[in-house]
């Protein structure tokens, strides 16, 4: 079967169909996904820039993206790297005010067993609860 990594500009343009072609384009790409006929992709990183990307360049509210993300990692018909650590993050993301990578790492942490080495204090709070 193809796979196909798919890129943050791909999926932001199904979030905002702000360009209809483009969207339709994704909408197309997913529906093949949907059919098994090809398999999709998306990196740890562009998890991380569509957060980026959708709260400080376009200003959407955190809870907005988180609720956009926790939709997208939960689609099962795409390949998401790490999707057990994102999903405890986006969580722990919505409920602690720490930043979402460091929500990433201290679920990363607790996933996998490891000890989290850091001198964040905020992310240091998460590990003393």
């Amino acid at each position: 079967m193809k796979s196909i990594i798919v890129d943050t500009n791909v999926l932001l343009r199904f979030l905002l169909n702000d360009i209809p072609q483009q969207k339709e384009a994704c909408e197309q790409l997913l529906n093949r996904a949907k059919r098994d006929e090809i398999k999709l992709c998306v990196a740890q990183a562009t998890i991380f820039e569509l957060d980026f990307i959708l709260r400080k360049y376009y200003l959407y509210n955190k809870s907005v993206v988180i609720k956009q993300l926790k939709s997208l990692v939960a689609t099962k018909y795409i390949d998401i790297e790490s999707r057990d650590i994102f999903s405890k993050a986006l969580t722990l993301y919505e409920k602690e005010n720490v930043s979402f990578v460091d929500s990433f790492l201290f679920s990363k942490a607790e996933i996998e067993e490891a000890e989290l080495f850091t001198f964040d204090k905020d992310l240091h709070k998460l590990t003393a609860k």
